[in-house]
């Protein structure tokens, strides 16, 4: 009879695990990248999929974003999008996404486009590209 104690032991550890291991199922998909590489149409496509969608939020937000999540009985998951908009608050993303994956599992997503694709599609818009020249 001794022998079954431990497995049953085991058995309660795991249970017991289970809702820790849900909790940590949690996430954060930052998409970046490129202007016109399509991080708007990646953001409504993880929208679709039930994430909690949110395009330029200012970075020095994302730690208590990431919190609110964490602590959010009704997202599991968040996407935001972190491009140019930022401007030089930008450089300090690194450091942010050090305490952000303290908090969330953290994914960044990179988006890139060929550049006649890029001018394409800023032709089509009529819009001017962030970083072009400003007349």
């Amino acid at each position: 009879m001794t022998p079954s104690k431990p497995a049953s032991r085991a058995i309660s550890a795991r249970r017991a695990a289970k809702p820790a291991m849900q909790a940590s199922t949690k996430e954060l998909v930052i998409v970046t990248g490129i202007s016109g590489a399509g991080k708007a149409s990646a953001l409504k496509a993880f929208e679709d999929l039930g994430f909690h969608a949110v395009d330029n939020l200012p970075l020095e937000l994302l730690p208590d974003f990431a919190a609110l999540v964490e602590k959010s009985a009704e997202f599991q998951s968040a996407a935001i999008v972190v491009d140019v908009r930022e401007g030089q608050t930008l450089d300090r993303l690194p450091e942010i996404l050090k305490q952000v994956k303290i908090l969330l599992h953290t994914r960044v997503v990179f988006l890139d486009a060929q550049d006649a694709v890029l001018v394409r599609r800023y032709s089509e818009t009529r819009r001017p590209h962030p970083l072009g020249k400003q007349e």
